[in-house]
């Protein structure tokens, strides 16, 4: 009996361990109750989600108009998953209105959160991966969240794409979000394995006449280097070598020598080695040895090869850090350290932008109320002139008959010298044309 009560013990002590996640950020900080209070106002609780949807539609779609301020009050109300596609879709026609520069910047902030809050993790990456058609970004809070969310869950590789996403949006003024970044990117690399090379299929299928197309211009092929990569080794690179770039940390310094591998930029990574073994304060991990020897392994290019043989001997001088100190450890302490000293300013300024966000969102709406309220009062005004016009030529018609009638003869002049230069403008443009020359067929 006993021994039989000591494997159910055993058991459920495996089971708890598993189910532990390893999460950095704590419940405060997502501050989500001051989030459930700020969007629990009279104005959004009354809202129709679905009616208020078919309105916007049905208003983009006949006048080709929509409002920024419409769609942030939409995004902050949406209270179920089932609007999560109809956000979506008012963020692509917010984009492509000229009313996108006044998008707000609680609406991206309330698509992450609600996206996050619904378990639609990937969806909402491929949007903030698409700024061009849904106009969506990131805050240093915003991605605070998403990044511990992925980072517990062990999805390394869509948190590095967040990671590269604060990258490509160069925003590297929060440490909370360096350091998640820092170790979304550097878990990623670690367990990287390069894609299988495709074969290519022989095409036994006959040859067919090739189809030339005439086009008015060629663009030209151009390579930023910056948004236009799309592979996530090279970006998980370059987010290292850039958010890692503090010379004076030695940890940076050897995120930064992996970043540079890895954004294969052998070059500046050859220059970093040589900058780094000459200072006294430099001490380097193992595993950074360890990923340099498995890139070298992997690598077909024989110069890319030597370049990193070389890059490992400069490194070979350097001092070396105890094993019981490993790369991985050493970020999470980073991390821990910075949430430490950043975290209750964070929860405290999130609270109070949450608060300005909301009178942001009144004066923006009284604003469009009045505005509408007044483009209502001119059209009224300008349909009552019209009519009284109208009223005035019944009331004295017999009085001004011969004005009317000169108005009438000017109108029917004016339709005549438009209907002549139209036949003038067709006759020359006949005239002007020149049939091709047709050549007899050579045998």
């Amino acid at each position: 009996m006993l021994r039989i009560f000591r494997k159910i013990c055993h058991k459920e002590k495996i089971s708890a361990i598993s189910v532990i996640r390893r999460t950095f950020l704590t419940e405060e900080y997502k501050c989500t109750e001051s989030w459930n209070a700020t969007n629990s106002s009279p104005l959004l609780n009354k809202i129709n989600l679905s009616d208020f949807y078919n309105q916007l539609d049905q208003s983009y779609t006949t006048k080709g108009t929509i409002s920024a301020i419409d769609i942030d009050i939409f995004a902050n109300a949406v209270n179920d998953s089932h609007h999560l596609e109809e956000l979506k879709d008012l963020l692509h026609k917010l984009r492509l209105s000229a009313e996108t520069g006044n998008t707000l910047e609680s609406t991206s902030h309330a698509t992450v959160r609600n996206f996050l809050q619904f378990g639609y993790i990937e969806e909402l990456i491929e949007i903030l991966k698409d700024p061009l058609n849904f106009g969506v970004f990131l805050d240093d809070y915003s991605a605070n969240i998403l990044l511990n969310e992925l980072l517990s869950k062990h999805n390394y590789d869509l948190a590095a794409d967040v990671a590269s996403l604060v990258m490509l949006q160069e925003e590297f003024s929060s440490t909370i979000t360096c350091t998640l970044c820092q170790y979304a990117c550097y878990k990623y690399i670690l367990g990287y394995k390069p894609p299988e090379p495709i074969t290519p299929v022989e095409d036994k299928t006959k040859k067919v006449e090739e189809i030339k197309i005439r086009v008015k211009y060629l663009r030209n092929p151009y390579f930023d280097d910056h948004f236009d990569i799309k592979d996530r080794y090279l970006l998980c690179g370059k987010t290292l070598a850039w958010i890692s770039n503090k010379p004076n940390d030695n940890l940076c310094n050897n995120l930064r020598l992996i970043g540079w591998l890895a954004y294969k930029k052998y070059d500046k990574l050859l220059q970093l080695c040589q900058e780094l073994t000459k200072s006294a304060s430099f001490k380097l991990f193992n595993e950074v040895i360890d990923i340099f020897n498995r890139d070298k392994e992997q690598s077909p290019e024989s110069d890319v090869q030597d370049i990193i043989e070389k890059s490992i001997s400069v490194l070979s001088v350097a001092e070396k850090i105890s094993t019981e100190t490993t790369l991985e450890k050493a970020i999470s302490i980073a991390v821990e350290n910075a949430i430490n000293q950043s975290q209750n300013n964070d929860i405290l300024t999130q609270k109070q932008l949450f608060q300005s966000w909301v009178e942001t969102r009144k004066q923006k709406l009284e604003e469009q109320i009045q505005r509408l309220d007044r483009a209502r009062r001119i059209q009224t005004i300008q349909q009552k002139q019209k009519q009284m016009q109208e009223e005035e030529q019944k009331l004295w018609f017999f009085e001004n008959e011969d004005k009317v009638d000169l108005e009438i003869e000017e109108k029917e002049k004016l339709t005549e010298t438009n209907t002549a230069s139209k036949k003038t403008l067709i006759t020359k443009t006949n005239e002007q044309y020149i049939p091709p020359e047709i050549l007899p067929k050579r045998n």
